[in-house]
């Protein structure tokens, strides 16, 4: 396929066949991608937003930042995606993020030195790279905007003043879409001023510094005015969604190839270029820009390889085996990132929808306590005040580190605001709950895989507590903690019947499958044991949760498959680190070992125990 001449627009080769492939590539991405806690809270903001046609001033959604002054730099995005939500529900929102996030790489692949194909593979790995980004949070217009930006400012012609519009159309949108990296436009369009006004007559200059005043203008042109300014990156101090971000990844590599990159095409692409190195240079202080960056670095890395690389002409043949590569990428991608990670949590895969239902149904009242990383999907379940969620600034610094330090806090946070009922995660690992456990004055009222519900006796909920105390403590990693019981042949008819009432209060566990497989096999009803372990592998969520696979493997190991059971720890082992779930891999990897000494392999259990002493200990929060 030929390209005709772009008129001082060189390097510049559109390719509008192979440009559908990867816009459709990336589409597909999104649609699969990852969710993130925070746009529960975006979604709950926009429908607060169109209800009262203003922007909140103080917080409605947390008792414990004491209706502090707080809103959001974002309305645009929150009111249009709580517009979508109540429409067409989680697929209209993940549609239009995922077609801005599409159209986003799309539009960067005509820079490239006469390699379309390259451009292309380099587009589709950056997009697998920044697949942290791919989610529904003002953050992913940022991509969009920024690849608009690129393409309207980076051809050498002269001046025009409807390019001078468009800037300023697209800064105010900015402003009003995502207003904590509206800034990046002003220095763009900064950057297209100082280039034109080495060469260009003084005409065109003035053309340039008109634009940049608009835009300087047009960006106050949002609800917050010029005080949107003083949120600049306020939410890129954390990567989107909360997913560990990790030095050696893909992120590294195209930063490091941007910033070696940005030495050869200084001179020829100074917009493109220092746009590039800038967003890189902020990506390295504020891991939030990081899908940014790969983003930015892709067109000034394609155009680099030009220096080494030949024009290539993108035939057919050609393009047909570039989408044969797609296709194999975005089978790694569905592999590594879409089905263990997609719903794992977030919107779209909520995982206190049970817990939101017993306290709405149950008419629970009073001052609820929940750990930070739940705030933001209780907040997008009801319309109960949260103690705390994970909105930077919103709540002083001290708060929050006490907060997240609730596992050794709870009593002292407990007298401080007078909880009457609590939300926590039912993270089984190191049993973090296990506080309120062994606090008189507190009783688990609902449990499932997912979160646990504890009621104080004495405040206003305590006609919900049951009048037997409950011999099974659901926020343990491992069953045997039931065989005390289970040898007491007096407890072991109450354990059986405990277990019971937990699948009809949460029909849907997985755990409580496991658990009661376990003690069924203990009391030697093998037969029904076995049945329940094949219930609880036909559930997806087993396969999800790393903890749950490994509750697995260990009822299969006391069931003597031990096969079976190794396979499942590695399982679990594998789930746990794309996870970053450090305490998970602890207390998997000595059982492991024990499990790889009996099948008689001693290599393989040195070597679990030698990666068990190398996992990173648990980290305390600042006092």
């Amino acid at each position: 396929m030929k390209h005709g001449a772009h008129p001082h627009e060189k390097p510049h080769h559109p390719h509008w066949p192979l440009e559908t492939l990867l816009f459709a590539f990336v589409f597909a991405l999104g649609w699969r991608s990852v969710h993130a806690p925070e746009t529960w809270i975006h979604l709950k903001t926009g429908a607060k937003i169109l209800a009262e046609h203003a922007l909140p001033r103080t917080d409605p959604f947390g008792y414990g930042s004491a209706g502090g002054a707080w809103t959001t730099d974002s309305w645009l995005f929150d009111a249009v995606a709580a517009k979508l939500d109540a429409l067409g529900g989680v697929k209209a929102v993940v549609l239009v993020k995922s077609l801005a996030a599409a159209a986003a790489f799309a539009l960067l692949l005509p820079i490239n030195h006469g390699s379309p194909l390259a451009a292309a593979s380099l587009l589709a790995l950056g997009a697998c790279a920044g697949w942290t980004g791919l989610v529904e949070t003002p953050a992913v217009f940022d991509l969009l905007f920024f690849a608009l930006f690129i393409r309207l400012l980076r051809p050498r012609h002269r001046f025009r003043w409807w390019q001078g519009a468009a800037a300023a159309a697209l800064t105010a949108l900015w402003a009003n879409t995502h207003g904590a990296s509206s800034l990046l436009a002003l220095w763009l369009v900064g950057l297209k001023v100082f280039k034109a006004s080495l060469r260009t007559a003084a005409r065109e200059r003035l053309g340039y510094w008109s634009t940049l005043g608009v835009c300087v203008l047009t960006i106050a042109w949002n609800p917050l005015g010029w005080s949107v300014l003083g949120r600049t990156f306020a939410d890129a101090t954390i990567v989107v969604g909360g997913w560990p971000a990790k030095w050696l990844s893909l992120y590294t590599l195209f930063a490091v190839g941007g910033l070696a990159s940005c030495w050869y095409t200084l001179q020829q692409e100074f917009v493109t270029t220092l746009a590039a190195t800038s967003v890189i240079a902020l990506s390295f202080v504020l891991p939030g820009l990081r899908p940014l960056a790969i983003l930015a670095a892709c067109p000034v890395i394609a155009l680099a390889l030009g220096h080494w690389l030949k024009a290539r002409s993108d035939t057919w043949p050609r393009v047909m085996r570039w989408a044969v590569f797609a296709g194999f990428l975005l089978a790694g991608y569905q592999h590594f990132v879409a089905s263990p990670l997609s719903r794992v949590r977030g919107y779209g895969s909520p995982e206190l929808s049970g817990a939101a239902h017993y306290l709405k149904s149950n008419a629970a009242r009073g001052r609820m306590f929940n750990e930070p990383d739940a705030g933001a999907e209780l907040i997008g379940l009801s319309e109960r005040p949260v103690f705390v969620d994970a909105r930077p600034g919103v709540y002083p610094a001290s708060f929050k580190r006490e907060a997240a330090a609730w596992p050794r806090l709870f009593r002292q946070l407990d007298m401080v605001y007078r909880f009457d009922y609590a939300v926590v995660l039912n993270r089984r690992a190191g049993a973090p709950a296990k506080i309120i456990d062994e606090d008189p004055g507190w009783a688990l009222a609902y449990a499932d895989d997912r979160a646990l519900v504890y009621l104080k006796k004495a405040g206003e909920n305590a006609w919900l507590i049951p009048p037997e105390r409950r011999l099974v403590a659901p926020n343990r990693m491992w069953p045997d903690g039931l065989d005390p019981l289970l040898a007491d042949k007096l407890k072991a008819g109450k354990v059986l019947e405990e277990l019971d009432r937990w699948l009809v209060q949460a029909p849907d566990s997985v755990q409580a499958l496991i658990w009661k497989a376990y003690a069924l096999g203990r009391l030697g009803l093998s037969d029904k044991a076995d049945r329940h372990l094949e219930l609880a592998r036909e559930r997806p969520r087993l396969r999800r949760d790393p903890e749950l696979m490994a509750a697995y493997a260990f009822a299969l190991e006391a069931r003597g498959r031990l096969p079976e059971a190794k396979v499942a720890y590695h399982g679990a082992l594998e789930s746990a680190q794309r996870l970053g779930a450090f305490p998970v891999e602890a207390e998997i990897l000595p059982r492991l070992a024990a499990l790889h000494r009996a099948l008689g392999d001693e290599a393989a259990a040195h070597e679990a125990e030698a990666r068990a002493k190398s996992l990173p200990g648990p980290v305390e929060p600042e006092e």
